[in-house]
């Protein structure tokens, strides 16, 4: 049975930038196209049973890599980009052979498939804007008190391989656990 994504592939294939000229979309024509919708059908895939699951003790679990994709997309565009504030969802434990701790209560799907879906508007509302947006910069301090400034290009090309490299982990998670990750 084709999966929601699965009917947006052909679509897709054919898409270039051209549909959106003048826009910020123009650069990301696939990411709402193709790469959402496949780590979506990688979200809804994951049975609950195994929302705890990791392959070893000191990684994220599969519902962690989930809640961490919203996270960074968050902190990237809502608060370095936009100005707004930022809290963590995953945390380091004490005990850095125990892994992360979960601090944000995202207790089935519907709510993990939420706080993507949430995250991800705020980058849609930049996709409108005109492509100059792109050239704007931001600064942000990091945790050593430097500084680093990037544009917001950066930024959203940062953000879009960050979604692929974790959905990618996420349908890793799914064989080993001996399930079919969604075909991409």
């Amino acid at each position: 049975m084709p999966t929601p994504a699965a009917a947006l592939t052909q679509d897709a294939q054919l898409l270039t930038g051209l549909p959106f000229e003048g826009t910020i979309k123009a650069f990301y024509p696939f990411w709402d196209a193709q790469y959402r919708p496949y780590l979506l059908d990688a979200v809804r895939a994951l049975p609950p049973e195994h929302y705890e699951w990791k392959p070893r003790p000191e990684m994220l679990t599969a519902r962690q890599v989930i809640l961490h994709i919203a996270e960074v997309e968050f902190y990237w565009v809502n608060h370095v980009i936009d100005g707004e504030k930022y809290r963590d969802f995953v945390g380091e434990h004490a005990d850095p052979a125990q892994g992360w701790t979960t601090d944000y209560d995202a207790p089935d799907a519907n709510s993990m498939l939420f706080v993507l879906e949430e995250a991800h508007r705020h980058t849609q509302r930049w996709f409108g804007l005109p492509p100059a947006k792109l050239a704007e910069t931001r600064t942000r301090t990091r945790g050593d008190g430097s500084t680093r400034t990037s544009t917001v290009h950066w930024i959203l090309d940062h953000v879009q391989e960050h979604e692929i490299h974790h959905r990618s982990q996420l349908n890793l998670y799914l064989r080993l656990l001996g399930l079919t990750p969604p075909s991409i």
